[in-house]
């Protein structure tokens, strides 16, 4: 992939979508995992190539508990780096007294508490897009749609710059910007990338331990699990190449994991019936 192509197409289309639909501030939470710091980058562009359209970029990080100290420094040297307007608000008060509510008829579970968490924070952030004229930016990228691996209501936002690229890709992406747009490792947009290239992916709800690679599959990389991916939805529908194709998949990397992949994938088509506007990966890629 041209990864040039991709980062000035997607911040192209970004702002025709928000001069289009008049709006006037790009909402975004910062977990400083890779997809948010990724994003926020697309969006100072927006704002920095384009000042005809009057638009501000406000960043939060709404931290609990569960986020760990080296997210939160990620996510604080994000917001600097690309911001209009930035602050931090913590919400595990606010996340205990509606997980105790929700307890008092039915017991949690990790998923669901983790759920309630990601769910608080798009109310907030869509409190601020209500009062600002803007929307809120999603930043889930095209593994995450295809393993069912985000909270409805919760993760998903209104437009989404990188959701045609698959996980790996958006590593590719990042290390293009903080190598080639913002190479000089004084800059704080670079420092930001760099931290946020370095960190280990979670879900910032403390649902597992180990990190994303933990519950979708231990012991592998994205551009492993993009592979099986990738393969399976190439012969999705053809149940002869499916069966050819997971035999395949299964000696590469384990029956198991190809099957745990698969198995999310298949059991996710719900969740991907309702998605926000995503760039065509067409736009930018072959």
């Amino acid at each position: 992939m041209d990864y040039k192509k991709a980062f000035e197409t997607m911040v192209s289309e970004t702002a025709r979508y928000l001069s289009t639909n008049g709006l006037k501030t790009m909402v975004l939470g910062l977990s400083g995992g890779l997809d948010s710091t990724v994003t926020a980058a697309i969006c100072h562009q927006v704002v920095h190539r384009h000042p005809e359209l009057g638009m501000k970029f406000m960043g939060v990080s709404l931290p609990c508990t569960s986020n760990t100290v080296e997210e939160n420094n990620s996510a604080s040297l994000a917001m600097r780096a690309f911001c209009d307007e930035f602050w931090t608000e913590n919400l595990q008060a606010q996340y205990l007294l509606l997980r105790a509510t929700c307890e008092q008829r039915l017991a949690s579970t990790p998923v669901s508490q983790g759920n309630i968490k990601a769910r608080l924070r798009m109310i907030y952030l869509y409190n601020i897009a209500s009062v600002t004229g803007g929307l809120v930016m999603d930043t889930d990228n095209l593994t995450e749609h295809n393993l069912g691996f985000w909270t409805i209501h919760g993760d998903v936002a209104d437009y989404n710059p990188i959701g045609g690229l698959w996980k790996h890709e958006v590593y590719a992406l990042c290390h293009y910007l903080f190598t080639e747009v913002w190479p000089d490792a004084a800059d704080p947009r670079h420092q930001a990338l760099k931290a946020a290239y370095d960190i280990m992916p979670t879900d910032g709800n403390g649902v597992a331990t180990g990190g994303d690679m933990a519950q979708i599959a231990p012991g592998h990389t994205y551009e492993e699990v993009d592979d099986i991916l990738c393969t399976y939805l190439a012969v999705k529908g053809d149940a002869v190449a499916e069966q050819q194709a997971i035999a395949k998949l299964s000696a590469a990397y384990g029956a198991d994991t190809v099957e745990r992949v698969i198995k999310r994938h298949r059991g996710s088509e719900y969740k991907r019936a309702r998605m926000p506007i995503v760039i065509p990966r067409s736009r930018y890629a072959d």
